[in-house]
């Protein structure tokens, strides 16, 4: 067991980094930068921001003298590796071209015509190579440091912006899965042992719908019978502090909508193991030695039977927790929802890229668990 979890481990950290590397390259490589939203941004302020965040380089003057020319050039324009941005006159020596060091977009010139410029003085902002940025970004991903968000100016950092939507969503997700599992498994059980009966029909019929409908639905729906209509619970939403969420009255209706999927489906799994369980030989032999039904199927056939519902938990656990993104907006929960979208539409590289480590490494953490369960549940598996 030792050998085949240590085996999994190591292959998990493969499956992170190529998770994040292709996330990586697939923001580097869309359209546009992060500071394209920026209205009239100046170009040195724009500059300083590239340089701040690690994106960019400056292309420095190798000597002192005077800026005799400047290139065909300008800022915000995409230019190939070579391209001449300015032509210097050292105090002493012949002239030297300084040109752009790889291609890409030319974010700031910082010098004019007949300037004098000392040795080692900016001359030009351009972006890091692809690969550069790539190698700098792995060395501080590998020491958990994801940076600071964009979006926050680098105000924040991306775990203080994790650390602050985390927990919330954490529990959000635990009381949801708890909710559907309290009542999706005995259904389904109840369903796969009264096969074709009015009961398997109801829980089956249910189960449908609760897939069907989606959270964006079924949430404002609850809101309007159980608020507004019936005003058993409080206006949904969020005050300035969290007090709210420590009241369970608000909890009630994001749980019960964000479990309501999960429900019907961990009713249908185990209904699908139950019917597969129930007709095995070693339970034909269980009841042929005289054992009653109930001891037949808690003993024998409830382990086989929540098998499937297991394997779904790993990957359910994973989506609860970071991917209740429309219940936390239809119920203005401030967890982790405003990190996923936000972040990816502003192009904020570093919150994106933390958001994508952790649902990454709780759906292998999640899969993880579940193989280690199988152990326990089907004594045909063993990874001895």
């Amino acid at each position: 067991m030792l050998r085949f979890v240590l085996n999994r481990l190591f292959g998990s950290v493969i499956v992170l980094w190529v998770i994040v590397t292709i996330s990586f390259f697939l923001m580097r490589f869309a359209p546009g930068s992060p500071f394209d939203a920026d209205v009239r941004l100046p170009q040195a302020v724009e500059a300083n921001k590239w340089m701040a965040f690690g994106m960019g380089e400056a292309v420095k003057a190798p000597a002192a003298g005077k800026i005799v020319a400047l290139g065909d050039v300008m800022a915000g324009g995409e230019y190939p590796e070579g391209t001449v941005i300015a032509t210097l006159q050292p105090d002493g020596g012949a002239p030297v071209e300084i040109a752009m060091p790889n291609s890409g977009k030319l974010v700031q010139i910082a010098v004019e015509k007949d300037a004098q410029v000392a040795a080692g003085d900016r001359i030009a902002v351009v972006p890091k190579s692809l690969f550069a940025q790539y190698l700098t970004a792995m060395v501080n991903y590998a020491q958990l440091d994801f940076g600071v968000t964009i979006s926050s100016d680098g105000q924040r950092t991306v775990s203080e912006d994790l650390a602050r939507g985390m927990p919330i969503s954490m529990e959000l997700g635990f009381y949801s899965l708890l909710f559907a599992l309290m009542l999706g498994i005995p259904a389904g059980l109840y369903a796969g042992l009264k096969q074709n009966s009015f009961g398997d029909h109801a829980v089956m019929s249910t189960s449908m719908i609760g897939i069907s409908v989606p959270t964006i639905v079924s949430g404002p729906l609850l809101i309007l019978i159980f608020v507004k209509m019936l005003g058993w619970f409080p206006t949904a939403g969020w005050e300035a502090t969290d007090a709210r969420w420590s009241d369970w009255q608000h909890k009630v209706l994001p749980v019960v909508t964000l479990g309501l999927v999960y429900l019907a489906s961990f009713a249908r799994l185990t209904r699908g193991g139950m019917l597969e369980v129930i007709r095995s030989d070693y339970i034909r032999t269980a009841r042929a030695k005289g054992l009653d039904e109930r001891r037949v199927v808690t003993r024998h056939a409830l382990k086989g039977a929540i098998l499937p519902t297991v394997t779904f938990l790993g990957p359910a656990i994973a989506s609860a927790v970071t991917g209740s993104v429309v219940v936390e907006r239809i119920f203005g929960i401030p967890g982790l929802s405003e990190y996923f979208i936000t972040p990816a539409i502003n192009r904020d590289y570093p919150m994106v890229i933390g958001v994508v480590v952790v649902y990454s490494s709780l759906l292998v953490l999640m899969n993880l668990l579940v193989d280690i369960a199988y152990t326990f549940l089907d004594p045909r598996v063993s990874y001895d």
